[in-house]
């Protein structure tokens, strides 16, 4: 591809319609797409938005049957799970615990053999940088984007309202088709931006075309995001007296005193969601600042927690039927809202407390910072790694400890290092060394991407 695609891509170019009429997006285009892409998102927001309506008993009951019909489905239909009840009865507690690994070594066996319609691949890193390739389908497609479009008609967002995403792997964004690209900023009003390449020209440029675009919905990591903020405010006359309606983050850790500066320079409502590819949409931030649950979409357990309630957050996804995750270890920590209720009036159960996510940035030349995310685009390419980690040192060079599942040789070495060089935009040297264990930080956690370079 181009590297004038890729700027195409990246910023529209100005001798094109700048913007879809929001309501006709809404009311039109948006319903049409989905109903060719076989999805039926707008049939499950109505009766999201009607359950909600319904009252936390109607919800509970609702929770209660979709997590019964799932484990029933799991024990008649998904071989991995027939083995673990071994003809007994599919109760909750008789699900083991289902780790990374299992999924890893018997994610065939977690498929339903009754799983009808196309299966849909996904994959995530995870936060220790082990690769993980699951399936899908468009019901469970449907209905996580039923979820994300409930919560965020609480901030006033409808489908329809212009959105800038910064997101995405540079890999995910070279393989996307010009028309995909065509029809999502033109047609749709979504517009994603790469998070992986922000020299001060590209930040510049990027509130530039929020000023000319002028999206109601602003998404993606709280770090990139900053960034375009510190951007606007440093210069405020290239967004025009642009401002969204909300700023939605997600993937990483929202802390405290991002979420200020964000907040105040965009002078808007800044809301964190929470979720994953494979656990799914797990819960969203109302404009009270609780963490409401998606109680319709997963059901939610904290394993064995400590003496403040916080342990490991176990999800089940109660509309993945093609391949059930059932009490499912995320990786992240957690404890239960107490069950009072909530200023906005939302039923929906709260999560008290969230832990555990955070990606570094990288330090690339120019004063470039990369995305940390992106180093595991690069390594997720190569089918051979079972897990790395990543530390760049204080002279931008990497040093890579990497357990291979498979053979390895200089191409192998040779292509990582390529790819690392060119996230980064800089020669640096790339020391990759083979192991056979990745030790935990003291704290017990994985830090799969860590930066010296950026420490101060």
């Amino acid at each position: 591809m181009s590297e004038a695609f890729r700027q195409n891509k990246l910023l529209p170019q100005p001798d094109w319609p700048l913007r879809m009429p929001q309501t006709l997006a809404r009311h039109l285009l948006w319903p049409l797409h989905e109903r060719l892409r076989g999805r039926e998102t707008a049939v499950h927001l109505r009766a999201l938005q009607r359950g909600e309506r319904a009252g936390g008993t109607w919800l509970s009951h609702e929770h209660t049957n979709k997590l019964e019909a799932l484990l029933a489905h799991c024990a008649a239909n998904v071989p991995y799970y027939r083995e673990i009840l071994a003809g007994s009865p599919p109760d909750l507690e008789a699900f083991s615990v289902l780790e990374r690994d299992s999924v890893r070594e018997r994610g065939r066996e977690l498929l339903a053999d009754n799983a009808s319609g196309p299966l849909l691949p996904s994959s995530t890193g995870g936060s220790t940088g082990r690769p993980l390739v699951f399936w899908s389908d468009r019901v469970k497609e449907a209905r996580h984007n039923a979820q994300k479009l409930r919560f965020r008609g609480w901030f006033g967002i409808r489908p329809g309202d212009r959105q800038v995403d910064f997101w995405g792997s540079p890999i995910e964004l070279s393989k996307t088709s010009r028309m995909r690209v065509i029809k999502d900023r033109y047609f749709l009003n979504q517009v994603v931006l790469s998070a992986h390449d922000l020299t001060p020209e590209r930040l510049e440029a990027y509130v530039r075309f929020l000023g000319r675009f002028r999206p109601r919905l602003v998404y993606g990591y709280p770090t990139v995001i900053v960034r375009v903020a510190q951007t606007l405010e440093a210069n405020p006359g290239l967004a025009r007296g642009w401002r969204p309606q909300v700023v939605v983050c997600t993937s990483e850790m929202l802390y405290p005193q991002v979420r200020e500066q964000i907040a105040g320079i965009l002078r808007c409502p800044v809301a964190n969601e929470y979720g994953s590819r494979d656990g799914g949409l797990v819960a969203h931030e109302c404009p009270h600042g609780r963490l409401h649950i998606a109680t319709e979409h997963v059901h939610v357990e904290v394993d064995q927690p400590d003496e403040d309630g916080i342990g490991d957050l176990l999800i089940t996804n109660l509309d993945g039927y093609s391949m059930p995750f059932v009490r499912y270890r995320v990786g992240d920590r957690g404890r239960l809202g107490d069950g009072a209720d909530c200023p906005c009036g939302s039923p929906l159960p709260t999560l008290d407390r969230l832990e555990g996510r955070r990606n570094d940035f990288l330090a690339g030349s120019e004063g470039r910072r990369v995305h940390g995310s992106a180093a595991n685009y690069v390594m997720r390419e190569m089918p051979q790694v079972a897990q790395y980690r990543l530390v760049q040192r204080a002279d931008l060079s990497l040093d890579i400890e990497v357990i291979a599942n498979g053979p390895w040789g200089e191409a192998e070495t040779w292509a990582v290092t390529r790819g690392m060089q060119g996230i980064l935009h800089a020669e640096v040297p790339v020391r990759l060394k083979l192991v056979d264990h990745i030790a935990p930080s003291p704290s017990g956690k994985y830090r799969w991407v860590e930066s010296e370079a950026l420490e101060s």
